[in-house]
């Protein structure tokens, strides 16, 4: 990785771990091995780092889900299914930064920094409702609301994993049931979401 890299991928650890307002400039280049200058030579300031930050853990994403979205041998609910497995993997692999995103989002003392992580999140989801389109388009899909539908997936998974106390509480499991490194769960929210969204999209 480059030096460029390597500060947005310390940032997205420490972010995860301490939350933005606990965690200072100082500590990010510490962690990168670099020095400040260089954090406000490529970014310029906290809150753009961060934006950068979710741009770069977002673009991942946008790319496969672009590929995906052009793939000519699956239908749409196999691109579907694959859309939720994406989404699921990623929230299990990263929970802390699922956290840190939402919790920015429901906040209001940063709104520059909120339009635009909205902004970039909205991009992927841009995708998702393509492929829902072309399924309704092609007769594949009845006739659905696709934002509710999107949200319906999206919500179903960040519901779940707001917290592992709250995980632990909805599952009836007990307190040394860690559902972030769970691989039970996370095949268990990908099949009940595929069975949910075959069952709502697919006609008769």
């Amino acid at each position: 990785m480059d030096k460029r890299e390597i500060i947005l991928s310390t940032a997205t650890d420490l972010f995860g771990q301490k939350g933005f307002e606990g965690t200072s400039v100082r500590e990010i280049a510490s962690g990168a091995n670099v020095n400040v200058a260089m954090i406000s030579y490529y970014f310029g300031s906290k809150e753009k780092l961060f934006e950068q930050m979710v741009e770069y853990k977002a673009s991942f994403l946008k790319g496969a889900l672009a590929e995906l979205v052009n793939n000519k041998s699956l239908t749409q609910l196999e691109k579907l299914f694959a859309v939720i497995d994406s989404y699921v993997e990623r929230i299990f692999q990263s929970p802390h930064f699922h956290h840190l995103l939402h919790r920015e989002l429901s906040l209001e003392n940063r709104p520059q920094m909120k339009d635009a992580i909205t902004e970039i999140l909205l991009r992927n989801i841009v995708s998702v409702r393509k492929i829902i389109e072309d399924g309704i388009a092609s007769g594949e899909f009845r006739q659905v609301d696709e934002d509710l539908t999107i949200t319906t997936i999206l919500g179903t998974i960040s519901h779940l994993l707001s917290s592992a106390t709250m995980c632990r509480k909805i599952l009836h499991k007990h307190k040394d049931f860690n559902p972030f490194h769970n691989k039970k769960l996370k095949e268990r929210v990908s099949e009940h979401l595929k069975q949910l969204m075959r069952s709502h999209l697919l006609k008769g």
